[in-house]
């Protein structure tokens, strides 16, 4: 082989090992620079009933005692249908209300917690919870027939309520609208449903009552009469919205 006039043989070998060595050294750094693979976090499941709600917190006993559950932007919550419960339709958060039977999914958090990535729920567990009383300071909006607007009482109620939640630690707002047994079923829903959705709107742009306080409106039909609806009187009280404030008492402290 032929070298260069200025450089002879030993320098042309030198050079070409330092070359490698240069090389094997960038390798090297490459190889030491990769990052180590992130470990997935391990999926947890638990099965219960909400006790209580408070803020993005949900407890869920079990059997073996009671869970603390965070709820996120990113949890999703679904309502498993159908015969063998396969179809699932997303339901707002509002849905977990107190008494309803779900299932989580999720990763571990702090201090023993659950992070919910999916909840789930069947559609006769959840009517179940909506028909289950409990709480306290109720407040009922009367509705003229087929009206769904809050009157002037209605509104001083509701902005009472919502000042006396201003002292209470661990609480959640349900809503249910009722109707008379007059009318047809369907239309009755259909207007309870309203009636539920205006009272929720009013506390929370009024009452300043956050949203995440709020559990899902409950329309509740021609169900469960205050009075007898074989008078007019009767029926009118039937046509309302009972608005209640419940406490979780282990949150709250008393």
């Amino acid at each position: 082989m032929q070298y260069p006039p200025f450089l002879d043989q030993g320098e042309q070998m030198m050079g070409r090992s330092k070359a490698w060595f240069y090389l094997g050294a960038v390798a090297l750094a490459t190889v030491a620079m990769a990052p180590a693979p992130v470990s997935a976090q391990k999926a947890t499941k638990v099965n219960g009933v909400i006790a209580g709600r408070s803020g993005a917190n949900m407890m869920v006993r079990t059997a073996t005692g009671t869970t603390t559950v965070t709820l996120n932007e990113s949890t999703k919550v679904e309502e498993k249908k159908g015969a063998l419960k396969l179809k699932h339709s997303s339901m707002a958060v509002t849905s977990l209300i107190p008494g309803l039977k779900v299932e989580v999914d999720g990763t571990p958090g702090p201090n023993n917690t659950i992070v919910a990535t999916t909840v789930k729920f069947s559609a006769g567990d959840l009517q179940t919870a909506n028909e289950i009383a409990g709480g306290v300071n109720p407040t009922a909006q009367q509705s003229a027939a087929n009206q769904k607007a809050i009157d002037a009482k209605g509104k001083s109620d509701l902005q009472a309520l919502a000042a006396k939640t201003k002292g209470i630690n661990g609480y959640m707002v349900q809503v249910a609208g009722y109707a008379s047994a007059t009318g047809n079923a369907a239309v009755n829903d259909k207007l309870t449903d309203e009636r539920a959705q205006n009272v929720i709107e009013f506390l929370e742009q009024t009452g300043n009552v956050p949203l995440y306080r709020m559990l899902a409106p409950a329309a509740m039909g021609s169900s469960h009469p205050a009075a007898s609806n074989a008078t007019a009187e009767g029926q009118a009280e039937n046509r309302r919205v009972v608005v209640t404030i419940v406490v979780n008492k282990g949150v709250a402290g008393n």
